[in-house]
């Protein structure tokens, strides 16, 4: 592994859960035992590697997940008015992947203590770090990022990466799985950190692999490109912390454009989350959202096809 020198500040975060979350219901119990918001001496390993098995309960019945289609009039905006193609390139699907990946995260900074602009949807976002030099939070980077892929026909998604303890714990972050045809998998990339994994073999890895290979031990490989507005990264210190926020997750079941205004109250009626936890360790659900829990994998990081 590839050792950086930049820490992740535990200021940039904490913010954002102040606003997001209307708890649904509330277990207290060993919340003291972890660390408010995010603590570089705790290790969160730990508590990964002791959280419980998925169920794999059945799935059938369940609504499953949905991804706009590039004809959608807002994305063809998107693509003509940041002129994607150009962006993307002619290569094949990765080198188009990762091209538009490498320009998203240069056209923002990361800010988590900055206020949210509204309405939240990429066009909006873009504009307004563009007029005001300001960075956002890591929930609008990874909107940001899954309506760029949308707008070019690559299925992608938000994910959201909770603690063991949802609610109390202060901290959460926001990422973005992207699937590749071409190696039939999905792709974990981390806007913020323009961060993605690698295996011993030099595979890319999903979420769901990286979450393993921290639980077992196994060599993860940063990309070497990683890095927190324009600072290297520390590879262990980005471990932890990622080993905080892989205990469980959440995601929309719709991925489209303008789909998560989760920054403003007035949210539309409708919006289905399902949200992944271990055996027997549901999370809290998310306010002024319809919240469906499941323990199977399988199912929630389902390919789109």
């Amino acid at each position: 592994m590839i050792k950086r020198n930049f820490k992740i500040p535990i200021s940039s975060f904490v913010f954002i859960i102040t606003v997001f979350i209307v708890p649904i219901s509330c277990e207290k119990e060993d919340s003291p035992k972890i660390p408010f918001g995010y603590d570089p001496n705790f290790n969160y390993l730990e508590v990964l590697r002791s959280s419980p098995d998925y169920a794999f309960e059945s799935t059938e019945g369940y609504i499953g997940f949905t991804y706009q289609e590039p004809n959608d009039t807002s994305l063809i905006q998107l693509k003509n008015l940041f002129n994607l193609d150009s962006v993307a390139g002619e290569g094949n699907e990765l080198d188009r992947i990762f091209n538009l990946f490498n320009w998203a995260h240069k056209q923002i900074r990361h800010d988590g203590t900055n206020s949210t602009p509204g309405p939240e949807n990429s066009i909006a976002i873009l504009q307004h770090v563009k007029e005001t030099g300001k960075g956002v939070n890591c929930v609008m980077m990874a909107i940001v990022l899954n309506e760029v892929y949308l707008s070019m026909g690559i299925k992608s998604r938000v994910i959201q990466g909770n603690a063991k303890k949802f609610i109390f714990n202060g901290d959460w972050h926001s990422f973005n799985i992207v699937y590749s045809d071409t190696l039939s998998k999905w792709i974990f990339l981390d806007l913020m950190m323009k961060a993605f994994f690698t295996d011993d073999k030099g595979n890319f890895l999903s979420i769901s692999e990286i979450r393993d290979h921290l639980i077992m031990g196994k060599e993860l490989n940063l990309n070497p490109e990683a890095n927190y507005n324009s600072e290297p990264v520390d590879e262990d210190d980005y471990l932890n912390y990622l080993s905080k926020n892989l205990y469980r997750f959440s995601c929309s079941v719709d991925s489209r454009f303008g789909n998560y205004e989760i920054f403003h109250l007035g949210d539309p009626p409708g919006r289905i989350y399902y949200h992944l936890d271990p055996r027997g360790d549901k999370q809290d659900g998310l306010g002024l959202a319809v919240n469906y829990f499941t323990s199977n994998p399988d199912f929630f990081w389902a390919k789109p096809y």
